[in-house]
């Protein structure tokens, strides 16, 4: 029974780096970034002359974000498997 709320609640945490409080707070950072962008998006769809970049700058910006947050779970699952070699 406690494995699956493990695999839910805590293996992607750690996969990051992160407790599950901090990691909470650093995924709903990122929703409520992507709310406020959405909100960006349809007044610029309303009035093309605002927010002319606001929202592919942002994504962007994320986007970089994530990808390092991706790199260091990739390299956790590595390690956890064994097939991590800091010689490499």
């Amino acid at each position: 029974m406690f494995r699956p709320l493990t695999r839910l609640f805590v293996d992607h945490p750690r996969e990051v780096g992160e407790s599950y409080l901090h990691h909470a707070v650093a995924a709903s950072r990122f929703g409520f970034r992507l709310a406020g962008l959405s909100g960006a998006a349809f007044v610029h769809a309303l009035v093309p002359g605002l927010h002319r970049t606001t929202v592919s700058t942002e994504i962007k910006a994320m986007a970089d974000d994530l990808g390092y947050r991706a790199e260091v779970a990739r390299e956790t699952r590595m390690a956890e498997a064994g097939a991590f070699d800091p010689g490499l």
